[in-house]
């Protein structure tokens, strides 16, 4: 069998020998015993040709491949910038291995393509493996491609190298997998311990530049992390991790650490004092080489030539002043040439490879250039510390030359240093304060908290019925006021730190305080099944000078204790005046307080019942804060209590009355002491000396814009079509033309037309309802300077009049309130007779007169607040445009009757309503609406305070009623209530007639709902 075998291999090979000589013609294939070539490079033994992917295509069988090779021409020199060859040899296994591994290393190529081509059966398809940089490698950071070969076969092997870069010649090795294997694992913890090295020094350099902020570990800490980067992407490290293509990194890595390490030099060996043209020559080359970084990352094959240079060039300037340094007796010098050397040795040998100025030799020299980068990283790192070390022992001989000089500044500095302990100490204090009354603030922070999240949480979730949802609303922004004023305390810093605060003295309302006490407590108080109450002990002073915020700070905390800790009985209020002191006591019928705690009990984080405070929360603090508000407020906290027969919190301050005070001597005058508002005027420029020509056809329109004008001390002059605007501008000069677009017998867009055929280059603006971007955008196109929407916006209004009107210094109202009540009221009679007119037009049919009048109103109705019926002709006025009968036809009874709505609400003075709702009856509507709903609550609660006697609390909610019918225009509303404020407030309470008071308010509202609902109810139809 042995015999048999060993023919067979021979006659095989003389067999393909001829047939490959006889089909390659002149370009042989080198054989290869496996058992002779063991661990040598057969690179230099084998031939390599040239390829252009274009025009030559992979081969695919033997046959392919001969007459693939008779067509190459042999490849001379590998170009680094890019190249594409290949080779072929036959490799024989002439031993009992049959695990190997094609091993082609040396240089960075991206992609190495090797095809096995088995000699039996001769066509049998080829085997293609691909390795590279950019390829997924068999072995960890190596190329190669693993092959099995039995023993007395061989196979034929073409390797295609192609690549947009070659750092090197490229050396081939067919060695044993096992055996090959063992190397790369060895070399794998090598390279990876270095890489960990490198990285492991740049970072701890890092952390120390931070700390003592000098720019040499900073400088060396990069350089060391850019040379460790250039490395991991030469190996593919980034590439195995999945952290994609690290081709930009190859050489720009080393070019960026070239620079940084130039830096580096110059700070450790301090060339700037020892040889300042060295340090300037290493910064030139630094700068020089910043450029060459952008270059070297989008092309790498340029890029090895740069490096190579670079990296040569710092390093041997390095190493010349590093000698000079070290002969000059620079131990620094000694490790950092050395350094230099160890780095020097490996990587010259792989630049001068790399540069063709020496041969390739067979070993790893990516490895041992990493090896000697990581040896230098440790040599600088010794440097750098025997550096430290210089510095230190300097440090130490001035310290001992300077003892004398300490010893003499030591008496002087005591008296400093006693100075500056006194300082720490009221540091410490103040810092506790802060920390005191940040604490303090927490918790009251968290009180107003508590009443809007809730009562926000009811809203939300409809625990809380739409017609109490006013009332809650009122509660939270209560609430949300008071932490407003709380939250600007803790951000006010000054006062934090002066452990003190402001104390504010202002005219404020005694009851209006106590009103959302009562309003904000009480309900909580009855939400826990408590009886609340507040005791008025007359006379009374309606104002008083305090400070609001602090006042309710201190009432809220002790109202809200008293209700926490008190779960069956009451709570209340008692408000009296003594002697010179206004007293307000807290009372209630909870747990009480055990006389051995009252000493503490207004001591921070302090609490008289712990279990009460585990179980009902808390942080102790709020007695505390009353207790320095009060104190601030000039006045004191006292408390009595004992256990199981409730608590009582007495606050008193010092009574300073105003001059507006009041005294109050029963509950009918409460209203008295709550002081009405005062808005302040909305001003407007002067435009003193100007003229401005309005042309409009809607005579309201005009009226409306020329008071607004005129208050501005404008001269106006209106007309209403563009004829009379051509007429006008023939006798006068204007300084501003405002010109509507829609007008009878020459609308605004030929007058302009015409006005700019004159030659009159006043300015013109487009005053129209239409607003939409592009139709405005059209209005600038034709030639118009500007655009003013209707209805007019002051804002925009006083904007646009600005760019073209010189203004004066004085400034004076836009409109007064009685004008604009009168105009409302004018436009709402010429809305009676346009509805007339409509009527006469939808009996004829005529869908151009309805067009002419919906034009009218809708371009003139949000001007005088009928912003409602402005929409809903605009829409008729679309639809009559289109010529649409039918959407005419179906819409304009639909719009008559919302009209009459909006014109004759029974009961209701719809222009005063216009006014107080911002010129809106949509607003006003919608007001009616919440209104009618919520009247219902309103009177079961006249009925239930009348019957218990409650004259307090019907007083205060008529108040609150009849400011809102006053806002509606509910005139008679307004006055059969102000009837029954006059018979409560004389004392008389008469249920009878109230009652009576009570239906006629109910008969009121309901012709009012009822019109509403059978209104709405037919424009829906």
């Amino acid at each position: 069998m042995t015999f048999f075998r060993f023919y067979f291999l021979v006659f095989s090979t003389v067999f393909f020998s001829i047939f490959t000589v006889c089909h390659a013609g002149n370009q042989s294939v080198p054989h290869f015993n496996l058992s002779e070539i063991g661990q040598t490079d057969i690179s230099n033994r084998l031939p390599f040709y040239s390829v252009n992917s274009e025009k030559h295509s992979t081969p695919t069988s033997l046959p392919e491949l001969n007459r693939l090779l008779s067509r190459l021409e042999p490849h001379k020199k590998t170009n680094a910038l890019g190249d594409t060859y290949l080779t072929v040899f036959t490799l024989v296994n002439d031993g009992d291995q049959t695990a190997w591994f094609i091993y082609p290393f040396g240089s960075v190529v991206e992609h190495i393509n090797v095809s096995i081509f088995n000699h039996f059966p001769f066509n049998s398809k080829a085997q293609t493996i691909s390795t590279g940089q950019l390829e997924l490698n068999s072995q960890d950071f190596h190329y190669g491609v693993p092959i099995t070969l039995d023993k007395g076969h061989s196979i034929t092997v073409l390797m295609l190298f192609k690549s947009e870069y070659f750092f090197a010649p490229i050396k081939i090795q067919i060695r044993a997998l096992n055996e090959l294997s063992q190397q790369f694992n060895i070399e794998n913890v090598i390279m990876l311990l270095c890489l960990g090295v490198c990285m492991a020094l740049a970072v701890y350099n890092f952390f120390i530049f931070f700390v003592v902020r000098q720019y040499q570990y900073l400088n060396y800490a990069l350089a060391t992390f850019c040379f460790a980067l250039g490395w991991a992407s030469i190996f593919g490290l980034p590439e195995h991790l999945g952290l994609g293509v690290s081709t930009a990194l190859l050489m720009s890595s080393f070019i960026l650490g070239a620079v940084f390490y130039s830096l580096f030099f110059i700070q450790l060996l301090k060339m700037h004092e020892t040889s300042a043209k060295t340090a300037f020559i290493l910064k030139a080359v630094a700068l020089l080489c910043i450029p060459t970084v952008f270059i070297a990352a989008y092309n790498p094959g340029i890029g090895l030539y740069l490096a190579s240079v670079s990296t040569s060039v710092v390093m041997f300037i390095g190493l010349y002043v590093g000698a000079i340094a070290w002969y000059r007796g620079s131990i620094t010098a000694c490790y950092f040439t050395c350094a230099l050397l160890a780095v020097l040795a490996p990587n010259a040998v792989g630049n001068f490879i790399n540069l063709g100025l020496l041969p390739s030799y067979n070993l790893n020299i990516y490895l041992m250039g990493l090896i000697g980068n990581s040896l230098e990283t440790l040599l600088f790192a010794f440097a750098i510390s025997v550096k430290v070390r210089e510095v230190a022992i300097r440090n130490l001989d001035l310290t001992l030359n300077l003892e004398k000089t300490v010893e003499q500044r030591t008496n002087e500095l005591k008296q400093l240093n006693k100075e500056l302990e006194q300082s720490n100490i009221e540091l410490v204090e103040a810092s506790l304060a802060k920390g005191r009354f940040l604490a303090s603030m927490s918790h009251e922070i968290r009180t107003p908290l508590t009443s809007i999240i809730g009562y926000s949480d009811g809203i939300l979730l409809g625990d809380i019925d739409k017609a109490e949802q006013d009332r809650v609303i009122k509660i939270i922004g209560d609430n949300g006021s008071h932490l407003l004023s709380v939250i600007n305390d803790i951000l006010d810093l000054s006062k934090i730190e002066a452990n003190k605060l402001d104390f504010e003295f202002i005219p404020t309302s005694l009851f209006s305080i106590l009103g959302q006490i009562e309003s904000v407590v009480g309900t909580r108080a009855r939400d826990k099944g408590l009886a609340f109450h507040i005791d008025y002990q007359f006379p009374l002073p309606s104002e008083i000078l305090i400070d609001p915020t602090r006042l309710k700070q201190i009432l809220f905390n002790l109202t809200n204790n008293a209700i926490k800790f008190t779960e069956h009985g009451f709570v209340g209020l008692t408000v009296k005046t003594e002697e010179q002191a206004l007293v307000i006591i807290i009372s209630d019928s909870g747990e009480g307080i055990a006389p051995s705690h009252l000493d503490k009990l207004f001591e921070p984080f302090t609490q008289a019942d712990v279990s009460i405070n585990r179980r009902l929360g808390g942080t102790g603090l709020g007695l505390s804060i009353s207790k320095r508000l009060a104190l601030g407020l000039g006045g004191d906290i006292q408390v009595k209590s004992a256990p199981r027969k409730g608590s009582s919190f007495t606050l008193s301050f010092t009574l300073r009355e105003t001059l507006n005070t009041i005294w109050i001597s029963s509950v009918g005058e409460i209203c008295l002491a709550k002081p009405e508002g005062k808005s302040a005027p909305d001003n407007l420029p002067d435009f003193n000396g100007t003229r401005v020509l309005l042309a409009d056809d809607h005579a309201n329109n005009r009226e409306l814009i020329t008071i607004m004008l005129k208050r501005m001390n404008i001269s106006v002059v209106d007309v209403e079509n563009g004829e009379q605007v051509l007429e006008a501008l023939f006798y006068q000069k204007f300084d501003l033309i405002l010109l509507d677009i829609h007008m009878p017998k020459m609308d605004g867009l030929v007058a302009l037309q015409k006005i700019k055929a004159l030659g009159n280059i006043t300015p013109v603006v487009a005053l129209t309802a239409n607003s939409m971007n592009h139709e405005v955008q059209y209005y600038l196109r034709l030639g118009f300077n500007d655009h003013l929407a209707k209805p007019i916006s002051r804002t925009q209004f006083i904007d646009v009049l600005s760019r073209y009107l010189s203004i004066s210094n004085s400034v004076q109202p836009l409109i007064n309130r009685n004008d604009m009540l009168a105009l409302t009221r004018d436009y709402q009679n010429d809305l009676r007779i346009q509805l007339s007119k409509f009527e006469a037009a939808r009996k004829t049919k005529d869908i151009k007169k309805i067009q002419l009048l919906a034009h009218r109103i809708s371009g003139s109705a949000s001007s005088f607040g009928f912003d409602l019926l402005g929409k809903e002709y605009a829409e008729l006025e679309y639809s009559a445009t289109q010529e649409d009968e039918l959407a005419v036809t179906r819409e304009l009874p639909r719009i008559m009757r919302l009209t009459r709505q909006c014109i004759d609400l029974p009961l209701v003075d719809i222009p005063l309503g216009i006014t107080n709702h911002s010129n809106s009856i949509e607003q006003l509507l919608k007001a009616l609406s919440q209104l009618s709903n919520d009247i219902d609550n309103y009177l079961s609660h006249f009925q239930l305070s009348l019957t218990e006697g409650a004259v307090s609390s019907t007083l205060i909610a008529i108040t609150e009623l009849k400011f809102k019918l006053d806002q509606c225009g509910l005139y008679a509303a307004k006055v059969t209530l102000e009837e029954l404020e006059t018979l409560l407030k004389n004392d008389i309470v008469d249920n009878a007639k109230s009652t009576l008071l009570v239906i006629e308010l109910d008969n009121q509202f309901r012709a009012l709902r009822n019109f509403l609902v059978s209104t709405s109810a037919k424009n829906r139809t």
